[in-house]
This record gives structure tokens, C-alpha cells and sequence, in this order.
């Protein structure tokens, strides 16, 4: 008699919308002031095992699944809810990203996007814009090429505009190639000055949420 262990690998990766296409009445939109944002491995589960028998062969098949996506939990302070129903003022959610400590956690205030799944809420993968105080004491983001120039660009009807931050909203470009600044940072949107691109151009929190509800969110299916 012959004995088989076969072991099946699935990679797991969480794509686009974190379980698929979720309806728009369970997005919450919001500003947030990041309270904490920490590595929250998922728990190893035991890997289901098959056994196949033919004649006096028996093959033992083991399911072993591996995810691409590092996992964390985060909590943030709700300053103003934009769009969805949420009483609490704060809020604590799951975040999957393939490159490991998501992008958003590196501002003080975001504005999040999050879904409801099973009963849990999950952040809509990568998506987010940082935020700062405009001289007139509302939240605005600099303008965003990658939203900008997403497939979808030809139905988005917001427009950026010239803003007056509070302080001057900037990053170094030092390391760019000149392509690339053309790409991320371009004018007149920015200025380049002293290795740095200076934010000119941009929109405020509405704006900035009917750009993703034009581009991604419709992507994904939300809207």
C-alpha cells in the first residue's frame, strides 16, 4: 500500500474592496485623528487535511493557506462623519496591506474610508487622503495625480483648487527622477522650489470625497 501527503498552497491577497463589492450604505466616511495603529497578525488555523483513497493507495491532501497581506488593527478619534451612520466617537478597525504599515498611519488626520463586512469594519484598502488646516480653519488635501488620473478621469467632475493652508504643506522630491516629479507633482499645482514640491493646488473634504466616489468607488462598485 502507498501513502500520499500532497500539501495545496493558496496564496491569499486581499484585492481592491476588502471582501468584494460593498454597498454604499455601509461605507463610512470620516476625518480622523489617528489614536493607534498596531500589527495585529491574523491567528494561524489549523489546515484541513483531505484523504483520498483508491484500492490500497491513500493520499492525504493538506489545504495551506498563506496571505499576502499583513494585517492591522486601528483606532481613530472621529472628528466629523461625512458619509454612513456611526455613533461613537471613536472607531477601531481592520486594515490588510500588501507593503506593511499602511501609508495612512504616517498622518495625524486622515480622511478614511471604511466598510462594514459580517459585522466588522474593515478599511477600503489604501484609500485615504491626508489632511491639514486651510487659513479659514476647514480640512482640505493637496491635490492627488494618482485620484487625478485614475481610468475613470474623464467623468470626474471635481476640479481642484488654489488653497491657503494654514502652514506650508510640502515634500522633499530630492530623490525623484525629473519624470517622476512631472508624474506626482506637476504644475501648477505644485511648485518646485529647493528639493522640495510645494502644495498649491487641492481640494476640501466634500470634493475630495466625490473624487473617490467618481473614481475607485465606482471601480469597486460602491457607486
Amino acid at each position: 500500500m502507498k501513502t500520499t501527503t500532497i500539501t495545496i498552497l493558496t496564496l491569499l491577497i486581499s484585492l481592491t474592496s476588502v471582501f468584494g463589492q460593498t454597498p454604499k450604505d455601509s461605507l463610512l466616511v470620516f476625518i480622523g485623528e489617528k489614536i493607534e495603529v498596531k500589527y495585529s497578525p491574523e491567528e494561524k488555523k489549523e489546515s484541513p487535511v483531505d484523504t483520498i483513497i483508491e484500492g490500497n493507495d491513500t493520499s492525504y491532501v493538506r489545504h495551506v493557506s498563506v496571505s499576502m497581506d499583513s494585517r492591522y488593527i486601528a483606532k481613530y478619534k472621529i472628528l466629523q462623519l461625512i458619509n454612513g451612520s456611526y455613533k461613537q466617537d471613536t472607531i477601531e478597525f481592520f486594515v490588510f496591506d500588501h507593503y506593511g504599515e499602511p501609508a495612512f498611519s504616517k498622518y495625524q488626520t486622515v480622511l478614511l474610508f471604511v466598510s462594514y463586512y459580517n459585522g466588522k469594519l474593515y478599511h477600503e484598502k489604501y484609500q485615504y487622503f491626508d489632511l491639514y488646516l486651510t487659513t479659514d480653519n476647514k480640512w482640505a488635501s493637496p491635490y492627488s495625480s494618482g485620484d487625478y488620473n485614475h481610468p475613470f478621469k474623464d467623468k470626474i467632475t471635481v476640479k481642484p483648487e488654489r488653497i491657503a493652508f494654514k502652514e506650508e504643506i510640502s515634500f522633499p522630491v530630492d530623490k525623484y527622477s525629473s519624470d517622476d516629479i512631472k508624474t506626482w507633482f506637476p504644475k501648477p499645482y505644485y511648485d518646485i522650489k529647493n528639493g522640495k514640491a510645494i502644495v498649491i493646488y487641492g481640494n476640501y473634504v466634500d470634493d475630495l470625497f466625490k473624487l473617490k466616489q467618481q473614481t475607485i468607488l465606482k471601480a469597486r462598485g460602491i457607486y
